[in-house]
């Protein structure tokens, strides 16, 4: 069975080898990017190549409409002086996104620790990404808490 899925986190570490490893298999891919120079790159991996802001709630729901899964991430933002309150407003722009376009399936790539409402620093971020997408129903989730 072929899926169509999106891929946050542009060409990243994780990112990239997740889409290629899917095009690989024959699923449609729609990789999200901030950044209009990664299309060219997007593209010759065999992907859709989305340019937009997870800050932007409606370009979410536009690129999350008719797909089966997505892999969601918090790209790291080092600029934002509140990381924890930055995973809040990712996450929530996700759960938005997620519950206006009615995908069914979704991998969120959360972190080591995230299971801890305290003392974590800014993985506190990722809790409460997870305490936010956990809200959502009807849908399938998994949490991935890498080391």
């Amino acid at each position: 069975m072929f899926i169509k899925a999106i891929v946050t986190g542009s060409l990243g570490n994780i990112g990239k080898p997740l889409a290629e490893e899917l095009v690989q298999k024959g699923h449609t891919v729609t990789v999200i990017s901030s950044k209009p120079e990664k299309q060219k790159d997007i593209e010759a991996l065999g992907a859709t190549a989305a340019i937009g802001s997870l800050e932007d709630v409606d370009f979410l729901v536009s690129t999350f409409t008719d797909a089966d899964a997505v892999f969601a991430m918090v790209p790291p933002d080092f600029t934002e002086p509140d990381q924890v309150e930055y995973y809040r407003r990712i996450g929530s722009n996700y759960a938005q996104a997620i519950q206006q376009s009615g995908v069914k399936r979704l991998v969120h790539l959360s972190s080591t620790g995230a299971h801890l409402d305290n003392g974590t620093g800014f993985i506190l971020g990722s809790h409460h990404t997870e305490s936010i997408l956990n809200e959502l129903s009807d849908i399938a989730i998994t949490h991935l808490r890498p080391t």
